[in-house]
């Protein structure tokens, strides 16, 4: 019954309720007159995700939020409200034909929507503004371990597969003497100027159209991969690599973002992502051994693992 939980989670995120939370607790009568709520249906769901540790009943019937559920907030520095949203979506409809990615191994996606599930957010720009906004707040988390690397070295990063720019306006806001680019494809970047322009970095960045299954800019001193690679079979991400490697030089650097998958049982939170990736795509997570293999089919060698407390960092040279 844990869709139960997933549900429930995207049910009081779509009335705003934790927005409604974020300055204290309320009266569930309050609340529910404020979001638009059944009083008593919204209790009954509130003492539900109490016990997830999302919200706190301070008193009878009147809730507040953990600190575990704060990143429910819209304004939270990285805010997991847009994620919920995609994954309360078209995410979810597609999990209803698991089974097919199961027999198959290929991506229930095509067989539920009628296309590949990139493909579809082209044709559908408000799931497609969802999935940036949710890739951005997830870059919080995901770029703890990159920014701890030493760029004192680096001048000039193209950040492949980059959306919206929310990674590299916050690589650039923390290393003043970079200069960086976002790439990926036109519908993608068009928000990427404004939003490297409100971060303040527009003088140190550029955007760069383009498809990196066909060509990437040439020329820098680092490439970063940041969750692209876990999108794709592994035919498909070896094509990627070898594009990156096409357009570095030889004492360039490329940093993949991405989980690294234990190798036993009882992945947790890893192991579901990796199921996700394989029914929303035909991705994949990958451990260690299946990176190393991956980098080294593409011309690569692996240098090094740096671990953070939602993603790893794996630094690879030609």
């Amino acid at each position: 019954m844990g869709y139960l939980v997933s549900r429930s989670i995207s049910a009081v995120c779509e009335l705003g309720v934790p927005d409604r939370l974020a300055t204290g607790p309320m009266p569930v009568a309050e609340l529910a007159h404020a979001v638009g709520a059944h009083p008593g249906a919204l209790g009954r769901f509130l003492r539900v995700l109490a016990g997830e540790d999302l919200f706190d009943e301070v008193a009878p019937d009147v809730f507040g939020l953990t600190p575990l559920g704060t990143p429910l907030c819209t304004n939270t520095p990285g805010s997991l409200h847009q994620l919920v949203e995609l994954m309360g979506g078209e995410a979810y409809r597609v999990w209803e034909a698991a089974d097919h990615s199961l027999r198959t191994g290929d991506a229930a996606f095509p067989p539920v929507f009628g296309q590949p599930y990139f493909e579809w957010l082209t044709e559908h720009p408000d799931a497609a503004k969802r999935f940036d906004e949710g890739q951005a707040g997830l870059v919080e988390l995901r770029l703890l371990p990159l920014l701890g690397l030493d760029w004192a070295g680096v001048g000039t990063v193209v950040d492949i597969g980059g959306g919206t720019g929310a990674l590299l306006s916050r690589l650039l806001t923390g290393n003043a003497h970079l200069r960086g680019t976002v790439f990926d494809l036109p519908h993608v970047v068009a928000a990427a100027a404004p939003a490297l322009a409100d971060a303040g970095v527009a003088d140190r960045a550029t955007v760069a159209e383009g498809d990196f299954f066909e060509r990437i800019p040439p020329g820098a001193d680092v490439y970063v991969l940041s969750q692209i690679l876990h999108d794709w079979a592994d035919r498909d991400a070896v094509r990627i690599l070898r594009r990156c490697r096409a357009a570095m030089s030889a004492d360039s650097r490329l940093l993949i973002v991405e989980h690294v998958l234990p190798e036993n049982a009882g992945a947790g939170a890893a192991g579901l992502l990796d199921l996700h990736m394989l029914v929303l795509l035909g991705g994949q997570e990958r451990t260690l051994p299946q990176w190393e293999s991956l980098l080294d089919r593409a011309g690569f060698h692996l240098v090094s693992v740096t671990e953070g407390p939602r993603s790893s960092v794996l630094e690879a040279r030609t």
